[in-house]
């Protein structure tokens, strides 16, 4: 016997609703002119539709908080005390809370946020480390930069799949000034985070949270 399911069968009903769907890799189908687009996009809704706002900043809010809170659990108190302490101090010089929701306010709207691990020697903390955000669109191959496998959208990957590097743009591409887009700075990935949600098995970059819900906002579509 032969097994039947209904939702593979094509029907005058479901034809016109599943023309597009399609048998596309993870890569393939977030390529980087699509992503672009649900970007723009995605950022336009947020921008100007009240409820995706809303929606939008009562998420990253939820999320984050007032921020996170190291708790020492050795058997010294006065050295558990002491870290936390700092680690407080340091979260508040660096205003890790607020990066830490424009990094959820983007991954909605972006589908993905970079931050960079830089030594920052203004930080009014004993430690220096900083986190500096960029936008998805900063990650990006160069032009004329040769693809394969084990480079994709500005990312080198070791023969298991872990990331190595990242090329990050020196101008954000869509600055007035920008010019020359093979200006590039090469970071390792030990002082990359890459925060994305990954929902298929070879998805190295991530599309915006809010994709399935852009269709309501144009108008008939509701």
């Amino acid at each position: 016997m032969r097994a039947k399911y209904d939702a593979a069968n094509t029907t005058l009903d479901n034809v016109k609703h599943w023309s597009r769907a399609d048998g596309l890799s993870a890569a393939s189908a977030n390529s980087p002119e699509v992503r672009k687009t649900l970007r723009n996009r995605s950022r336009y809704e947020v921008a100007n539709n009240s409820y995706a706002r809303g929606i939008t900043l009562t998420l990253a809010n939820d999320v984050v908080g007032t921020g996170p809170r190291l708790q020492m659990l050795t058997g010294d108190d006065a050295a558990n005390r002491f870290v936390e302490s700092e680690f407080a101090a340091w979260c508040e010089a660096v205003d890790l809370p607020e990066k830490l929701r424009t990094m959820r306010l983007a991954r909605v709207s972006d589908g993905e946020a970079f931050a960079l691990l830089t030594n920052n020697d203004a930080v009014d903390a004993r430690v220096k480390l900083d986190l500096r955000l960029i936008e998805a669109d900063q990650v990006a191959s160069p032009t004329l930069a040769f693809e394969t496998q084990r480079y994709l959208d500005g990312i080198r990957f070791d023969a298991d799949g872990n990331p190595i590097s990242y090329d990050v743009l020196k101008h954000h591409p869509g600055d007035d000034f920008f010019a020359v887009q093979e200006e590039f700075d090469t970071v390792p990935a030990a002082a990359v985070l890459h925060y994305f949600r990954s929902d298929r098995p070879g998805q190295i970059r991530g599309i915006p949270d809010i994709t399935p819900a852009l269709p309501l906002a144009i108008p008939g579509c509701r």
